[in-house]
């Protein structure tokens, strides 16, 4: 896939996430310079602030489908105040982006630490999540309590 095909696919993964954020009624923001997260999220009853990195990715398979998520090593290190959230977002042929996983950096963190999760090259974390309709491994991970848990922002009825 092209550098430009990429920044296409990124950006739409982003666009789908920020869709959610909003049909569950949270506000959302593309922050004017990137320096790590790619939406900010508020919900407007209190302005509580929630920072999310999204990752793209088209799926590649028939009945188990597989995507490539490349995530900066450093990043991966930082604390951030508040938490940042990983959103990676898998598009799959004739049905749009459906599968989300989320899950907070110093989760991911820990996985890569404790259970070696991914592979590192070139100073980026390679995770390589493969889909079915029961689960979601990566490194024969299983990544399924992830999958779609937007629990962090319940839906908000205005």
């Amino acid at each position: 896939m092209s550098k430009k095909q990429n920044l296409y696919t990124g950006r739409s993964g982003q666009m789908a996430v920020m869709a959610e954020f909003l049909r569950r009624g949270y506000n959302v923001a593309i922050p004017e310079i990137d320096i790590g997260e790619d939406i900010f999220v508020v919900r407007d009853a209190d302005g509580d602030l929630s920072r999310i990195q999204v990752k793209s990715a088209i799926g590649k398979g028939k009945k188990r489908v597989a995507g490539q998520f490349n995530v900066p090593m450093a990043q991966l290190r930082r604390p951030y105040e508040p938490e940042l959230h990983y959103v990676f977002a898998l598009y799959r042929e004739g049905e749009g982006w459906r599968e989300f996983i989320i899950i907070r950096r110093d989760e991911l963190a820990n996985l890569r630490r404790l259970q070696q999760i991914g592979n590192v090259s070139q100073n980026k974390l390679i995770l390589y999540l493969s889909f079915s309709a029961e689960d979601v491994v990566c490194s024969e991970i299983s990544l399924k309590r992830y999958r779609a848990n937007w629990s962090p922002w319940p839906v908000i009825v205005h």
